[in-house]
């Protein structure tokens, strides 16, 4: 044997592009040898004719007959080892092949995987123009196809597979979290042995315990379609931090949109607030009018307070017939209305347009205008956009294997909650956040324009433009009804307040001052060992749950409905430099550079203190004025 591996050479990895074979090149074994053999055709652009292949010996030659190349290489007497015994003759008669029959999806998999692992939804025909620019290879559509898949199982592991680590990654959970809440439900369906998943829940105790302590009363719940294998649906429940960003309070995967899963998805919450010394049951929740929503709400909550997103409810009333400019610019005022006034003016307008429309939104028994909010949430949101902002987050996680899915959002919430965690520990007792203090410089900005009269006892009247608003400093409100509802001071109440030489972070909720906040990111989510050194609990491995494909190809995208726009056509966020109108530009306007129909667009007077947030998202919108 030391005579046989004398004049050898043993094989070490060498690059795509430089491999070199020659005799007495020695391999580890038969398939690393073959394998070396399939990246050198490749890279010299020639096939394989193989002649004798079996336990001992392998040989073959060119694919083209007039070729004299020729290799033969055979087993070594430690009957583990390979290596070349003749490789002669030269590629001089035979052009190279692009289509070449030695390139296997195994092969394009392993060499691409780094291209499709930077982006996991790279198109075929990138992967396409990358193997003829990198390889010279011409490869068909549905090879590639088949490679993508591949590679995203070897990133992500099996689709089945996934669900057998589920029991076992809840229990890890709890154990490195101590506190935290993680829920898995399975159940075996008639005939079959194997218990099959149905339902997960999940939150780190550093989630449940920030939000009780430092979040206001407000819950936004929101479900978003998986596009995996098998499908799904990702219930979440989201909070609002005294920053004004996201908070993720909980989340999970459920079969189906149904009453009986949000049932399941409420309860879980509850119990999990239960756990946490919270017998609370008066919450805000606010979402779209999603089947089985109310119900499971009142269930499990009986006095909670329900909000509905005005973008759903206003895409509601355009499906019902109402829609245009006019009711666009008139439902959103109404939306943002933090006084009874305002509203009623609004609606009587609204009326006026079609009676129908009236009548519609006054059946909607969910609160949607600003005015109607209790002001202990000092929250005036009225769109689930935040909610959305943490589905756009999971959105690139969606179709992967369920735990790849549920390993993506714990580490997107750890890294979140961890680097405001290290903030926190910064911030000075009585410091506002970040968000709260833009929002004073703001409207100390617009506070310059108004006038205070002090009218005795701690009343003022203060003038923006031709409206008078009363202010009372010791209940902290004022007639627009922005103080009340923000929590934070609105210009009219900032005027009063420097007028008097007082200090306008006295006025501020305390939702948005640094005690809160600390409070919320006092605990950050412990990090987690990979599978692999997790030990065995002695759980059950659960099977994926039962499905029914549909034919075709499995969507990637929602569908949109009629009248919805459509994704990137240029005309919805166009705005007018004249007429401030939405759906053309300032050289095709025809109104001659004036608004007659439009309100002002003055920051002073009831108009402007009511609705100086306009409508959410209106430029994403379809061809009306905002």
């Amino acid at each position: 044997m030391d005579k046989a591996y004398k004049n050898g050479k043993i094989w070490t990895d060498q690059p795509y592009g430089s491999i070199q074979l020659e005799p007495w090149l020695i391999f580890h074994d038969k398939a690393t040898f073959l394998e070396v053999l399939r990246s050198y055709c490749i890279q010299e652009g020639f096939g394989l004719s193989v002649e004798r292949a079996d336990n001992r010996r392998y040989t073959a030659v060119c694919a083209v007959e007039s070729c004299d190349w020729r290799i033969h290489a055979s087993r070594l007497f430690d009957n583990v080892s390979w290596a070349i015994k003749v490789i002669s003759g030269s590629h001089r008669t035979c052009g190279r092949l692009e289509e070449n029959p030695v390139v296997t999806s195994e092969w394009l998999c392993k060499h691409m995987l780094g291209e499709i692992e930077a982006n996991p939804e790279i198109p075929v025909e990138t992967l396409r123009r990358y193997a003829q620019e990198k390889f010279q290879l011409r490869v068909k559509k549905r090879l590639l196809y088949k490679v993508r898949s591949m590679a995203k199982g070897k990133l992500h592991g099996g689709w089945a597979e996934a669900y057998e680590l589920l029991p076992r990654y809840a229990e890890m959970i709890k154990k490195t979290n101590p506190g935290s809440h993680a829920l898995i439900t399975w159940g075996a369906s008639s005939g079959d042995v194997n218990p099959k998943f149905r339902a997960c829940f999940f939150s780190f105790a550093a989630q449940v315990r920030g939000f009780l302590r430092g979040c206001r009363p407000i819950i936004g719940i929101d479900g978003a379609h998986l596009s995996g294998f098998y499908k799904g649906i990702l219930l979440t429940a989201v909070g609002i931090d005294g920053n004004n960003e996201i908070f993720v309070l909980a989340y999970g995967i459920v079969d189906t949109e149904s009453c009986d899963s949000w049932t399941y998805f409420m309860r879980c919450l509850r119990q999990m607030f239960e756990q946490e010394g919270c017998n609370r049951d008066d919450w805000t929740f606010i979402s779209d009018r999603m089947k089985g929503v109310e119900l499971a709400v009142r269930e499990t909550f009986p006095r909670a307070t329900r909000r509905v997103c005005c973008q759903h409810l206003y895409m509601n009333c355009k499906n019902n017939g109402f829609s245009g400019s006019a009711f666009h610019k008139l439902f959103w005022i109404a939306a943002n209305a933090y006084n009874e006034y305002v509203f009623g003016k609004a609606m009587e307008k609204i009326s006026e347009y079609n009676a129908n429309a009236t009548a519609y939104l006054n059946s909607c028994i969910e609160q949607w205008s600003r005015h109607k909010f209790d002001s202990t949430v000092c929250c005036d949101h009225n769109t689930t956009n935040f909610v959305e902002s943490f589905n756009a987050c999971t959105k690139p996680f969606r179709d992967m294997p369920v735990f790849s899915l549920l390993e993506a959002i714990r580490s997107w919430c750890m890294q979140r909650v961890g680097a405001r965690f290290d903030k926190a520990v910064d911030m000075e007792e009585g410091q506002l956040t970040a968000y709260a203090l833009k929002e004073l410089e703001e409207r100390t900005a617009e506070s310059r324009l108004c006038y205070a009269t002090a009218c005795g006892g701690g009343e003022f009247e203060v003038r923006d433009g031709h409206v008078n608003f009363p202010i009372r400093l010791a209940t902290r409100s004022c007639a627009c009804g922005k103080w009340q509802i923000c929590g934070i001071p609105c210009k009219h109440a900032l005027r009063v307040i420097y007028d008097q030489r007082m200090n306008p972070h006295d006025f501020i909720s305390p939702w948005f001052k640094a005690a809160a906040y600390k409070l919320t990111y006092a605990e950050h989510i412990h990090p987690m060992a990979d599978p692999s050194q997790w030990p065995d609990f002695g759980l059950p491995s659960i099977q994926p749950p039962t499905i029914k494909r549909p034919s075709g190809r499995p969507a990637k995208k929602r569908k949109r409905g009629a009248n919805e726009p459509k994704k990137g056509k240029r005309n919805t966020n166009v705005k007018c430099g004249k007429c401030r109108e939405f759906g053309h530009n300032s050289r095709t306007c025809k109104s001659g550079g004036t608004s007659a129909t439009g309100p002002s667009t003055s920051k002073s007077g009831a108009a402007g203190a009511s609705t100086s947030n306009g409508g959410p998202n209106t430029r994403k919108r379809s061809k009306a004025a905002a």
